[in-house]
């Protein structure tokens, strides 16, 4: 049930509006284009030497779109946990505490894969 004020605002029941839903969206679509650019500049890696995929992932055409690609997903990823966790886990300690956990696991997994091929970037760049 929405009040007129509530509609005029975006507000739903939760009182969070659709943001969450036009990110999900947005970070869908961004990966929706990612994915395949992706798999198919990495495609012809697979198996190759060491110095070829170093090379590969350092260069500016696949690096930032891995980096890209990470934090987007990581987005998309928290969010949508994010939502089953607001719908199913009904007890607010445990739901706050899963949120957190949510949160930490998204970032942290994301934070060491950018942390990973960044390090890669610069190793492909060093003589």
């Amino acid at each position: 049930m929405t009040t007129p004020l509530g509609l005029v605002r975006g507000l739903g029941s939760a009182k969070s509006g659709t943001a969450t839903f036009v990110k999900e969206r947005l970070s869908g679509l961004a990966l929706f284009f990612l994915t395949p650019y992706l798999m198919v500049v990495l495609m012809p890696v697979f198996g190759q030497p060491y110095p070829v995929v170093l090379t590969a992932i350092g260069s500016l055409w696949i690096g930032p779109a891995l980096v890209a690609f990470l934090l987007i997903n990581a987005t998309h990823m928290a969010l949508g946990m994010r939502v089953i966790i607001e719908d199913y886990v009904h007890t607010t300690v445990l739901r706050y505490a899963l949120l957190l956990l949510n949160w930490a696991f998204s970032w942290g997994c994301c934070l060491l894969a950018v942390i990973a091929v960044i390090r890669i970037m610069f190793l492909a760049v060093q003589p």
